[in-house]
């Protein structure tokens, strides 16, 4: 994925917005048409049926809105689309028995992307890149910076003011050569990242600068009246500086990954549900829950630290660069000693250290745990998903977790 900053001019801006508007619109329209039609009448609309509506719609002699004819016409496929996919997951949600959660009509605040499933035939970009020609807008100035590669799907979104173009862009590997190391890496929140090494990476100090910028931000909205003019203005630089803070994340993120996939050939982590980590404990009226102050804090720290977003971000340069990702077990790995392998809570004596109750080693409680996953990826089978054997080309498998192999498979 690859996002570029655009510099729409007023006009041009103004026509992105009513872009948004009427697919917006669009959207809610069609879902009231499915709920009205099988409340009313016991008619199940399909996306096909919503097609042709909206062909006969465009039409001159059918023409409503005139709008509707002037946005360009595979944006508004994806909306329909986009409800499709809605409907469907709902659907899947009920047969499961789980919180089916019906799709919800979009307001302005939650409908700020315009889709291009075939941006490379919507979005044109000049030789030099400085330009791209948006249907339906025009020609329109884009930051310069990274060189856009050759790219599928693509979407313009409004964040914060600001208009952004991401593409989807398909790079070919570039293997690296093989440096005969592995690694195993414990993702935390005093240290983001700790490895097998003895390394101890934290985040950067501008983090915590950004981070209390967003505080202020929040203090000075919290004090607004609803409804105001300024409490409007107070929300776009609290959401200007949410930016700017998971903007320098990101950036400090992708410079971690690159450097751990250029050292090393195989990279063990946690497979951990970041999503389920980071629910409330607040629990119900009926059974509130405990230490919910504190579970909060927790949540918060984890999120800042990006856990999800270096996975992915390691698992997409491991894969240019053809290096292994393994994901192994995360049970008892803060607990399990690296040289005994003795499981025992009482030898993670605080945050930050560990002493075996068993053999006496001692280390730093996160190194040590770095190393717990590099030894679980060793063993066969390891984790998850696969043993280390070699000769056994695990890169695509291992990182887009299509593939599980038994001990017999990889041996």
């Amino acid at each position: 994925m690859e996002r570029v900053r655009l510099y729409p001019t007023p006009s041009q801006a103004a026509r992105l917005v009513m872009m948004l508007d009427v697919t917006r619109q669009l959207y809610n329209a069609a879902l009231q048409e499915r709920r009205d039609a099988y409340r009313m009448r016991g008619i199940s609309v399909t996306a096909r049926m919503q097609y042709a509506e909206l062909t006969a719609l465009r039409s001159p002699a059918e023409r409503i809105d005139s709008r509707l004819s002037s946005v360009y016409r595979e944006c508004e496929d994806a909306t329909l689309r986009r409800l499709d996919l809605a409907m469907k997951a709902f659907f899947r949600r009920v047969k499961r028995g789980e919180k089916a959660g019906y799709p919800r009509f979009r307001s302005r605040s939650r409908w700020q992307t315009l889709q291009f499933p075939h941006g490379d035939r919507a979005l044109r970009l000049n030789e030099l890149q400085t330009k791209v020609t948006v249907p339906s807008v025009g020609v329109v100035r884009l930051r310069k910076g990274r060189r856009v590669w050759a790219f599928g799907r693509a979407m313009i979104s409004l964040r914060a003011g600001r208009w952004y173009a991401t593409f989807e862009c398909e790079r070919d590997a570039c293997p690296l050569e093989k440096t005969g190391r592995r690694v195993g890496i414990d993702r935390g929140v005093v240290a983001v990242v700790a490895t097998s090494d003895g390394e101890l990476i934290a985040l950067p100090d501008n983090m915590e600068r950004h981070r209390a910028k967003v505080r202020v931000a929040q203090k000075r909205l919290s004090r607004c009246a609803r409804g105001s003019r300024r409490r409007g203005k107070a929300r776009l630089l609290l959401a200007r500086a949410h930016e700017v803070a998971a903007s320098a994340r990101r950036d400090f993120l992708h410079k971690l990954s690159r450097r751990i996939a250029d050292r090393y050939d195989v990279i063990a982590i946690e497979k951990l549900n970041v999503g389920a980590m980071t629910r409330s404990a607040a629990g119900t009226l009926e059974e509130p829950g405990t230490n919910v102050r504190a579970k909060a804090g927790l949540n918060r720290e984890i999120l800042n630290a990006g856990w999800s977003i270096l996975r992915q971000l390691l698992v997409e340069k491991a894969e240019s660069a053809a290096r292994t990702i393994v994901e192994v077990d995360p049970k008892n790995t803060s607990r399990e000693c690296s040289s005994c392998g003795l499981v025992d809570a009482g030898s993670r004596r605080s945050q930050s250290a560990f002493d075996c109750a068993g053999c006496s080693y001692a280390e730093n409680a996160d190194i040590n745990a770095a190393r717990v996953i590099l030894k679980r990826a060793e063993l066969r089978p390891a984790g998850s998903l696969s043993a280390l054997a070699p000769g056994v080309d695990l890169r695509s498998a291992l990182s887009s977790g299509r593939t599980r192999l038994t001990s017999q498979d990889a041996a």
